[in-house]
């Protein structure tokens, strides 16, 4: 699956630069920045500048004075003064020296006053070029643009502007559940910096959820355009017109099915533990026990605010509340959240109804769909019995384990789903997927059974048949990245100890 192998970057990417598709400049290479004038940016002050020092460095003054002028003639820009002092410098190393006999000579005492006020002229000067840079520091520095933070509503028009320049479109990937207030900061600070190395053109950020571990700070281009629409929030500048930088949070109607879909995960788990002891447990952690009361993988994200926490009572700060007094599923565990346009109670969130988890098999399409309320999570290939020997029916998921071992290794993949006599469980025999070679359980690659796992808790429901859709529809949205109900920082879960290190299984395979 694409997806999860672009969630592990090479160790060399923080010194890529892409230029199209595959193709990507290397920071370390000593002819960057002569390639980066050449096939990226003719006009880089950056480049330019260090260009300029380069051929300093190696005596070559008239090159480095004129990279030094190329690197000027964007302004502003971070080495505007910096080439500006180094062409006073070298023009004034050239400059001849004056003899010491005509020196003397000219040393009259009318001269003297003429120095002397010439010196006053130079302060001055000097005064108003201070003065000059203030307010200029003032008027483009980071401070002086403020951010326009909206969500799902556009920007109110307040003028029509036509003007002339580039749009550039970048993606930056933020870890799920990042905090909104961490991420309008760093789309903030890098739309600014990006503006700032390319004042020219205008900069569009795309913020995308993905599985790294803190915010990335490399902005790449966007060379993908279905990366638009995996985007939660996007950020819009250009620095010719704008004093603020546009920040417009995407789909918040999305996150809230997000946040569902985590809560019907744990309800689920929560009914099946009820239906296996008499009574649901009295601490939310007897979900995540080793195997065989594995329940559950991980206490999911809480979506809207990011948080994994669990509290017995509601108060809107986010994360979960878990009450094991209550009667029904849905007051029992619910979003510690208020919905928008709701009272600011409980019941805003805990009035969501109780829908199972529920994995679909289509056997004529020979697809899997996992649904959590009205949320898609996943669909995946999947292969089938012989001779028709996956059967047809709804049954209920009784275990769950990883790396389960049968009568040869490995027959069972990487994880399994137990339901009686057949299985949902991963192979190693990619060909088999999207054919009928079993002997009547359901495989999917290691990989995308890897995937899956976590999402199914014991208790969900295997709805088998042909043509089959699931309860949500075809219009629901589908997440082709699970992993966005994973948990947070402090989240609850145990998958080290989901093995059953002795026990031979023995499904049909």
């Amino acid at each position: 699956m694409q997806h999860l192998r672009q969630r592990f970057k090479s160790p060399t990417a923080d010194k890529l630069v892409r230029l199209h598709k595959n193709i990507y400049l290397n920071r370390n290479d000593p002819k960057y920045h002569e390639k980066v004038i050449t096939y990226l940016d003719p006009h880089s002050p950056e480049a330019h500048y260090k260009l300029g020092q380069y051929f300093e460095n190696n005596g070559n003054i008239g090159k480095a004075l004129k990279h030094y002028k190329e690197a000027m003639s964007t302004y502003p820009s971070p080495y505007y003064f910096p080439a500006s002092g180094s062409i006073r410098r070298l023009t004034k190393e050239k400059a001849p020296a004056v003899p010491v006999s005509q020196a003397a000579s000219d040393s009259t005492a009318p001269r003297t006053k003429s120095k002397g006020a010439a010196a006053g002229l130079k302060m001055l000067l000097l005064v108003l070029l201070f003065i000059n840079v203030l307010l200029l520091a003032l008027l483009y520095g980071p401070t002086a643009v403020s951010k326009v933070v909206s969500a799902f509503m556009p920007w109110s028009v307040g003028k029509e502007v036509t003007y002339e320049s580039i749009e550039t479109a970048y993606v930056l990937h933020f870890p799920y559940g990042e905090p909104q207030k961490a991420v309008e900061e760093a789309l903030h600070k890098k739309a600014l910096q990006l503006a700032n190395d390319h004042p020219k053109q205008a900069i569009v950020l795309y913020g995308v959820a993905s599985g790294v571990r803190t915010a990335d700070n490399q902005a790449v281009p966007l060379s993908d355009e279905q990366l638009k629409t995996k985007a939660f929030v996007v950020a819009e500048y250009n620095p010719a017109v704008d004093t603020s930088v546009k920040i417009r949070f995407l789909h918040p109607e999305f996150q809230k099915l997000r946040t569902t879909a985590g809560a019907q995960l744990i309800r689920t788990a929560l009914e099946a533990y009820a239906a296996d002891h008499g009574s649901v447990p009295s601490s939310i952690e007897q979900l995540f026990q080793p195997y065989p009361n594995n329940y559950a993988s991980y206490m999911p994200i809480e979506t809207i605010s990011g948080s994994a926490h669990v509290r017995t009572v509601f108060d809107g700060s986010g994360g979960w509340v878990y009450d094991a007094r209550a009667q029904d599923p849905a007051h029992r565990f619910y979003p510690n959240v208020a919905w928008e346009g709701a009272s600011g109670t409980a019941a805003a969130s805990a009035s969501l109804p109780f829908e199972p988890v529920t994995v679909t098999i289509d056997k004529s399409a020979h697809l899997l769909r996992l649904n959590a309320g009205q949320m898609v999570l996943a669909e995946l290939p999947i292969g089938l019995g012989a001779d028709g020997r996956t059967p047809d029916g709804t049954l209920t998921v009784l275990e769950r384990v990883r790396e389960p071992q049968g009568n040869r290794p490995g027959v069972y993949g990487t994880a399994a789903l137990g339901m009686g006599q057949i299985a949902i469980h991963g192979t190693a025999d990619a060909a088999s997927i999207g054919a009928n070679r079993s002997l009547g359980c359901i495989r999917l690659t290691n990989e995308a059974m890897s995937a899956l796992y976590p999402l199914v808790p014991r208790g969900a429901r295997i709805v088998i048949g042909s043509g089959a859709t699931g309860g949500s529809g075809s219009s629901a949205p589908v997440l082709v990245q699970p992993e966005l109900l994973h948990p947070g920082k402090g989240g609850l879960g145990r998958e080290a100890e989901e093995t059953a290190a002795h026990r031979v299984f023995q499904w049909l395979g």
